[in-house]
């Protein structure tokens, strides 16, 4: 036995009630509304597959319905069971969830560690302590604030829908009456609709609820939504077939089944209520976003470096602390100095850089029309590698446009377009979007048209496909003019017109327009067919004419071609991505032949037919699906038509799998899942609710030039913070190598652990204009990852490169001022204080030459900010030890007059000893930042 819902339910009246034993609740007989045995499994597809496969009479007795609905009372009851019916949207998190959410990163929780360790020591040093927790404290306090007021944002944008929509009820009072019940049509809030309510459908409504067509007239319904086609689908109450095998699209083609979140564009009907809310077929796509969300690539990149920080740390720590013990014979004090080094090595102030740059990135996109909902998803942009993006509305117009218009040889005719203008005009109040395609077409480009007078018109409706007008003109003669569906016009016609020529519509011109439409077809292109009639005074005249008869034995005039032309921007667009390394790929639930001329519009694919390897459709991929092949079809592939909403995860999920940053570019329902496990997921601010839950970044308004604007900012924001990571943990590194060296040779510690710490500390603080530093154009054409390896290579490389200036320094110390012994504390605070400004300056100063791959000042110049906030730590940092208050607490001297122009010397050297190291890293390893 399958369920439509809970197998155990609680009734009104507090009793759990199996149902075999439903009946006189509180004196209701409630009805067997669950049961629907013929399904395969209590799946949404599957019921509603069962139900299809039914008369719509035993529909409604499995359901315990009737056509003039259910009771007000039944209703209540079924509402209690089954809840409101509403889909379970993901609202952005309070403001203290968001905070909990925030705080435990790796690198914050490694900070916390070195915090707690600090003041765990038989020496707390409460000074270490004060400054993690004061940079734990900030970095935070930005990362909150930025995406606590994007979170705001994104709740002021979510969509509203239809409120309101119509059922029958019961009414003993009403007294209208259907087959012998006395029934009326209630107007309720969508939320209290329930399992085996009677739903009127009208057009302009949103289907309220997974229904079964019980009745329809002329029924036309759109399921963009769900397959991101835009051509409305024909509903009707006729049985369909009862199996369709996995990912089959032809389960979107259920002719008796209405979607919930669609929308009825003309004709009216009954619906059957079948399910509803969670229980819908919308809500198994909500299902899977409910999933844990993959890690994302800055996650993973982020993850990767304090693991390889961390395992750094505690290589370098046990190493000081024997050396230093060793050499002191002091294991307290050597033991609070490796506790130094250890905080030394890490970059404390990574997040607060990091948080910054990020909110600076998410401040930038604002200006350009962006929301950013997830800090991390900036970064994401910067290495995103491929972009896979919906079509309609996203790349296109999401409008009709005419296309061409061709005589019956398939020649450019003005008679042909001039004809379909006259039937648009006559169409013109309530015309369709070919109508108004038609019309737009003669503003932009204006013909002359002979002059006539409209008599009369037969309007269009999705039954017929078609729309007739009747005219007369400048020779007083009236003529009916027709256009419509190809298949629809083309069996009225008995006749094609050939130049001047009329000829008989013969096996030979079927074949030879047959091969015309489908040639256009397979291009992408929407076929309509123009005919005319001559039409006699007395056919007008006469009432026992009717519509059909008049649209009879008409003359095949020609073809109208439309298309959903690519925006203006977007291939200018395409190409810039491309540029800059991006891959765009085409996900999309539409006809292969529609997807692929778009594609070749924009140059995205070379011409290609179905069945060519940069071109799949959904069925295709499903068969391939748990072979070796599928991973391959998918990397090579740059058009995926007619996917099903999971086939578009699957797609983003094996391309992240073969270790691509992955975008995703979508509006619909049948996004969602690709959304939400993309690197990174964009929607608009127009989209489905649910979509832009399911986003990282909203757009504002439809555009890939805004995405480029987004990547370049993306790689910028990369670019200063790998700057900043670099730079400091080198520069630690080999400040760390310096110690061991001195560690080694000196009987006394080279620098007290407060002056080393406040070095760092006055080193970060001059790091905090880096989100504001700009980035090398060349630096900004391809992708960047966090790469683990790099990092530690650099860090290998350039920190050693430092501790040669310092061991410079020491030999100073050494051999030219002779402080060799730790029995004179003022030699030693000379020693320290010489070290503390050669080790605080040059760190500083470098930071120009390490920020770009170029030669610095000449080539490539920091931002103002930077320059600013370099020079001015470099200057505090220099007259340190020379005002006595800090003198004192820090334990300083006076530097030796002569030591000065040492250091302007090392200064000096240390710049071209970089610089040519620099040359010779970008050679070995064809890469800098």
């Amino acid at each position: 036995m399958r369920f439509l819902l809970r197998r155990l339910t609680k009734w009104p009246g507090g009793q759990k009630v199996e149902p075999e034993n439903r009946q006189n609740v509180n004196g209701t007989t409630h009805a067997n509304w669950w049961h629907m045995p013929l399904a395969k499994d209590s799946t949404s597809p599957s019921i509603l597959r069962a139900f299809a496969s039914i008369p719509p009479d035993s529909a409604l007795g499995y359901m315990q319905s009737c056509r003039q609905g259910l009771s007000q009372a039944e209703a209540d009851a079924r509402l209690k069971i089954a809840g409101p019916n509403v889909l379970s949207s993901k609202n952005p998190p309070p403001w203290w969830k968001l905070l909990l959410l925030i705080l435990p990163n790796p690198f914050t929780i490694l900070l916390v560690f070195l915090a707690i360790i600090s003041v765990a020591t038989p020496q707390p040093d409460w000074k270490t302590f004060v400054i993690l927790m004061v940079m734990i404290l900030i970095s935070s306090a930005v990362r909150f604030w930025q995406e606590y007021r994007s979170s705001i944002a994104v709740i002021k944008l979510q969509s509203s829908v239809s409120a309101d929509t119509k059922v029958r009820r019961q009414c003993p009072t009403s007294g209208k009456f259907l087959d012998g019940t006395q029934t009326s049509e209630s107007t309720i809030h969508v939320k209290d609709i329930v399992p085996g309510d009677i739903v009127i459908i009208r057009p302009g409504l949103t289907v309220p609820a997974d229904c079964l067509i019980l009745e329809a007239s002329s029924l036309y319904i759109s399921q963009s939504t769900l397959t991101g086609e835009n051509e409305p689908l024909r509903k009707t109450p006729n049985l369909q077939p009862a199996k369709f095998e996995k990912e089959d699209p032809r389960f979107f083609e259920l002719e008796n089944i209405a979607f919930m979140g669609t929308s009825v564009i003309s004709g009216s009907g009954l619906g059957l209520v079948l399910r509803t809310g969670d229980d819908s077929f919308i809500a198994t796509i909500m299902k899977q976003l409910n999933k844990k969300r993959p890690v994302n690539s800055f996650q993973r990149g982020i993850r990767n470096v304090t693991y390889m920080l961390i395992g750094f740390m505690l290589t370098m720590v046990p190493i000081v602390l024997g050396i230093s013990g060793k050499t002191t014979g002091n294991w307290g004090n050597a033991a609070l100095f490796s506790l130094s080094v250890a905080v030394g090595l890490v970059p404390e102030m990574l997040p607060a850089i990091v948080n910054t740059n990020l909110a600076k990135g998410a401040f930038s996109l604002s200006k350009k029309k962006t929301i950013v909902k997830r800090l991390d998803s900036i970064q994401n942009l910067g290495g995103m590698s491929i972009l896979c993006s919906d079509k309609t509305g996203t790349l296109t117009k999401d409008e009709i446009t005419l296309s061409d218009y061709l005589d019956c040889s398939g020649v450019r005719n003005r008679g042909v377009f001039q004809l379909a203008f006259i039937n648009a005009k006559c169409q013109e109040i309530q015309g369709t979007s070919i109508d108004s395609a038609i019309i737009n077409f003669q503003s932009r480009e204006p013909m002359q048209t002979p002059p006539y007078e409209a008599v009369s018109e037969i309007a269009f409706t999705f039954e017929r496909r078609r729309s007739s007008c009747i005219i007369r003109g400048p020779t007083k003669k009236l003529k009916l003019v027709c256009k419509g569906a190809y298949e629809e016009v083309l069996a009225l016609c008995t006749s094609v017109r050939d130049g001047a020529k009329t000829l008989s519509l013969c096996a030979e011109w079927h074949k030879k327009l047959a091969a015309q439409a489908e040639r256009l077809s397979s291009d992408g292109f929407r076929v309509i067919l123009v005919a005319t009639r001559e039409v006699k005074d007395s056919e007008m005249g006469n009432e026992d004419f009717i519509e059909d008869d008049l649209e009879s034995s008409l003359t095949l005039e020609g073809f109208l071609t439309f298309l959903d032309p690519p925006k203006e921007d977007a291939a200018a667009s395409i190409q810039r991505l491309q540029r800059l390394g991006v891959d765009v790929r085409i996900l999309t639930g539409d006809n292969m032949p529609i997807a692929l001329r778009l594609c070749q519009l924009l140059n995205l694919v070379s011409y290609v037919s179905e069945g060519d390897a940069q071109a799949i459709t959904g069925p295709e991929l499903a068969r391939l699906e748990g072979t070796d092949q599928f991973h391959d079809v998918i990397r090579t592939c740059k058009v995926f038509a007619k996917l099903s909403p999971a086939q578009k995860g699957q797609v983003i999920l094996s391309l992240k799998a073969n270790g691509d940053c992955v975008g995703m570019l979508g509006d619909g329902i049948n996004d969602c899942v690709a959304l939400r496990f993309a690197d990174v997921g964009i929607s608009v601010d127009s989209g489905a609710g649910v979509a832009k839950d399911c986003a990282d970044v909203i757009l504002t308004e439809k555009g890939l030039n805004i995405i480029v604007d987004a990547v370049t900012m993306g790689r910028v924001t990369y670019g200063n913070t790998i700057k900043y990571i670099k730079m400091v943990a080198s520069s630690n590194f080999g400040n760390v190598f310096s110690i061991l060296i001195a560690s080694a040779w000196l009987p006394f510690e080279p620098m007290t652990s407060l002056q080393l710490l406040i070095q760092n500390l006055l080193y970060d603080i001059s790091q905090i204009a880096i989100p504001w530093d700009r980035m090398d154009e060349e630096y900004l054409q391809e992708p960047k990852k966090w790469d683990a390896i790099d990092l530690l290579r650099f860090i290998i490389v350039l920190g050693p490169t430092s501790s040669t200036i310092d061991v410079l320094t020491f030999c100073l110390g050494w051999f030219y001022y002779n402080i060799r012994t730790a029995d004179d504390p003022e030699a030693v605070k000379l020693f320290r204080t010489h070290w503390f400004l050669q080790g605080l300056l040059t760190q500083t100063i470098i930071v120009h030459l390490l920020r770009t791959a170029k030669i610095p000042i000449i080539q490539s110049r920091a931002a103002r900010a930077m320059v600013a906030s370099t020079t001015i730590i470099m200057a505090v940092g220099f007259v340190l030890p020379y005002i006595p208050l800090f003198q004192a607490a820090l334990r300083f001297v006076n530097p030796a007059a002569t030591f000065v122009g040492f250091l302007a010397a090392e200064l000096l050297l240390y710049c071209l000893e970089v610089q040519l190291v620099k040359v010779i890293y970008k050679r070995i390893f064809k890469t800098w930042l």
